[in-house]
């Protein structure tokens, strides 16, 4: 075991780096692959909210309260524009 760790840190001497700054950034690399893979799941997830909020408002008996430029549903918070 002390002959491996002492290759290892003969290793980062003749580059400059330690195996500590190869160690981190192999971990930094795994922390952007992991928030790609999460960003990916979080997109799936609001594309599949957006389409059941789509449906949910499709079904919708709106009653809307309005302004001057719109008006917004109190159900299901529907805004549609008045100004045509």
């Amino acid at each position: 075991m002390k002959g491996l760790k002492k290759k290892r840190m003969n290793l980062g001497k003749r580059t400059g780096k330690s195996i500590n700054d190869s160690d981190e950034r192999e971990n930094s690399m795994n922390r952007v692959i992991q928030i790609k893979v999460e960003m990916k799941q979080l997109e799936t997830q609001l594309e599949q909210l957006k389409r059941e909020l789509d449906i949910f408002r499709e079904n919708c008996n709106h009653e809307f309260v309005k302004n001057d430029y719109s008006q917004q549903c109190t159900n299901c918070y529907l805004i549609e524009s008045l100004q045509w």
